[in-house]
């Protein structure tokens, strides 16, 4: 019995504790995964020959699979809750776009615009330099990315992580716990970004528990990652 009683989680985890713990504990889980099968080295690796382009699309899709598809599932199956109050709605949209219009001319001005004489980021992006080469095949590349990896993205930092955690731990305690992962995800990036997505994550951790909606850091962040891209391109 007292193997039993040893082994039963509710001796260990306090039922209004539960939630959280299961939503940190996947985090990692996901993460964890997705660092060591969803990546460009690991496509590299198993697939001999495959382009680069075609190594940072393998990349998005993991990062929509994983990051998006993989928590969604959980939220409607295992959690049995509406993905509404993940942040998966539309909510504020005055607020959002008010935010929107006011933060992203001054990013990239002041953020955006100086990375191109940044040797290190012009170094680093865009992820698949062919893109450079082809009107059609940087617009194709964007909007996969932006269907796809931004997708997954805010969803699993803004949605499941910084949502699913708000009500447990209080909203400025879900930012700082949502930062932790995103930053060290970007590891091994151009060192600036690194220090960027700590800000960036306070920024749209902000925006998404104003509006209400993960919608609006993830149109903001699109509007990033595409301007800098199209930035560094027209500079070569």
């Amino acid at each position: 019995m007292n193997r039993l009683n040893i082994l039963n989680y509710r001796h260990v985890i306090p039922k209004d504790e539960l939630k959280p713990i299961s939503i940190l504990f996947l985090s990692v889980l996901i993460l964890a995964a997705h660092k060591s099968f969803g990546t460009i080295q690991f496509v590299n690796q198993i697939i001999s020959g495959i382009s680069e382009y075609h190594a940072v699309i393998y990349m998005f899709t993991s990062t929509f699979i994983l990051l998006g598809v993989f928590p969604y599932v959980l939220i409607k199956v295992v959690f049995k809750e509406s993905v509404r109050e993940y942040g998966l709605t539309i909510s504020d949209w005055q607020k959002g776009l008010k935010l929107i219009v006011i933060l992203f001319p001054l990013i990239a001005v002041f953020v955006l615009y100086p990375s191109i004489y940044n040797q290190e980021m012009v170094n680093f992006y865009p992820q698949s330099k062919e893109i450079s080469t082809s009107t059609s095949l940087f617009i194709k590349f964007e909007a996969i990315r932006v269907l796809l990896f931004y997708t997954g993205w805010e969803f699993f930092f803004r949605g499941f992580m910084l949502f699913g955690l708000r009500k447990y731990v209080g909203d400025a305690m879900a930012i700082c716990i949502q930062i932790i992962p995103s930053c060290l995800w970007h590891i091994g990036m151009p060192t600036g970004e690194i220090f960027a997505s700590i800000f960036g994550g306070v920024l749209f951790g902000i925006m998404a528990l104003k509006t209400g909606s993960i919608l609006y850091p993830y149109i903001l962040h699109c509007l990033i990652g595409l301007t800098l891209d199209l930035f560094i391109v027209l500079n070569i």
